[in-house]
């Protein structure tokens, strides 16, 4: 944690400070690369890269080795009888599940027995004290049912590379979420340099109109009530004014915080010069495209493919343990460590088998339930891709309308705004050529 803090202030205190205005690109150039959203989804496709590694060592071969002596005594009814056994063991094993389901395992064991006795006669009786023994065994396990084809390999690791894909487009989905905030804040911001322009505007012309007034009311023209309606227009514009400022400091601190700015650092938009307006889209052509392009339904269908696959993984337990096992060994026994340590290697005395195992729980509650929460896990994910379908579809309705109100809007506006500008300048001619002048 404290490395990734460190990291990120580097960032910071590395990123040159911009000078002039600063465009759209610039803007979410900075957020992209600096935002800690983006790092903490990039950790997580790191993290759900690990899974594969980890479901590939399930077939990693496990070696076992065991060194050991003992020494027993034990009472004996006879002399005839080992009253003490020493016993010494060297052995080793190695077991390698295959990706086709079954298991090879090879395992070596060599021991030394000394047996000790109460009577010397029968001490002398015994052929081989100490005995030496070697038993080397091969055996193969293959599953016919439960298991077979190892789907807790294939398909947890299908299912990791999905969640990995997933993750991988979450991130694209945080850019695009961070972009569009970032879109959002910088044409607020524009609109608010709008609105202040048109509030100082509003201003200037209340004053010219609050200094008109006062002219007038010295030549008692107007009585004091109008200049005092001039005085109440030019206080109500002032706190528009003051208000559209407030709302561009808003929109400036939340756009720097964005970009891990000081909330009071200066921020200058550049204008594009003219902005396209091309026509609204099609709603069944924007559809399709984003059908194709959004990564939110790309990420979804990752989820379900990782879904699908656990969920063959999971029913795989419901089935019947149903093994055959080959197995095929060499026994050696000698008085000599050598010898018998040569004649394991040896199949003249030997030990074959093939069997068939057979296991199954009774009631299977724990498969039930996974396989349950698997299937409900995979609805979830596909009633989750619905809703995201649903969501873009009423996003793409609202984009549209609005591109096709604003257009009627934009026209209205312009040609109110000429409207308005005339009106004024024509009430200010009147004042003069039909009153003040003539006064």
């Amino acid at each position: 944690m404290k490395q990734g803090a460190a990291v990120m202030l580097l960032m910071l205190i590395a990123w040159p400070a911009h000078a002039g205005p600063m465009t759209l690109a610039d803007i979410v150039e900075r957020v992209l690369a600096t935002h800690p959203d983006l790092t903490i989804s990039r950790l997580d496709t790191s993290i759900a890269g690990t899974e594969t590694q980890r479901i590939s060592g399930t077939l990693d071969p496990v070696i076992t080795a065991r060194l050991g002596v003992s020494d027993e005594k034990i009472p004996t009814l006879s002399d005839f009888q080992a009253s003490q056994t020493r016993f010494g063991q060297v052995a080793a094993g190695v077991s390698k599940p295959l990706a086709s389901g079954g298991t090879l395992s090879a395992e070596i064991d060599y021991n030394r027995t000394n047996l000790g006795f109460n009577s010397p006669f029968a001490s002398n009786l015994a052929r081989f004290n100490p005995a030496y023994r070697n038993e080397i065994s091969l055996s193969y396990r293959h599953p016919l049912l439960r298991g077979a084809g190892r789907p807790e390999y294939h398909e947890a690791l299908a299912a990791a590379q999905a969640d990995i894909e997933a993750a991988g487009l979450q991130q694209q989905v945080i850019a695009q979420n961070l972009s569009l905030q970032a879109l959002d804040l910088h044409f607020q911001l524009i609109s608010d340099d709008v609105n202040i322009r048109l509030a100082e505007q509003t201003v200037e012309r209340a004053r010219r109109l609050l200094a008109y007034q006062h002219r007038r009311e010295k030549f008692g023209l107007v009585e004091a009530s109008d200049r005092l309606q001039a005085e109440a227009l030019l206080a109500a514009r002032q706190l528009e004014l003051e208000q559209a400022k407030a709302r561009r400091a808003a929109n400036q601190t939340a756009l720097n915080r964005l970009m891990l700015r000081m909330p009071d650092a200066p921020l200058t938009i550049a204008l594009t010069p003219e902005y396209r307006n091309p026509p609204a889209p099609d709603f069944v052509t924007a559809l399709e495209k984003a059908s194709k392009n959004r990564p939110e339904l790309k990420a979804l269908n990752s989820q379900l493919q990782a879904a699908e696959a656990r969920l063959l993984q999971v029913r795989d337990t419901e089935r019947v343990q149903l093994d055959i096992v080959a197995e095929l060994g060499s026994r050696a026994l000698n008085d000599s460590a050598g010898k018998a340590f040569q004649q394991g290697f040896s199949l003249n005395d030997r030990y074959a088998a093939l069997s068939l195992e057979v296991s199954e729980v009774v009631g299977n509650n724990a498969a039930n339930a996974s396989i349950r929460n698997a299937e409900l896990t995979r609805q979830r994910v596909m009633a989750e891709k619905t809703r995201m379908q649903e969501l873009i579809k009423d996003d793409l309705a609202v984009a549209i309308t609005t591109i096709n109100t604003t257009r009627a809007t934009l026209a209205r506006a312009r040609k109110r705004e000429k409207a308005e500008r005339l009106k004024f300048e024509a009430e200010i001619q009147r004042y003069r050529e039909g009153r003040s002048d003539t006064a």
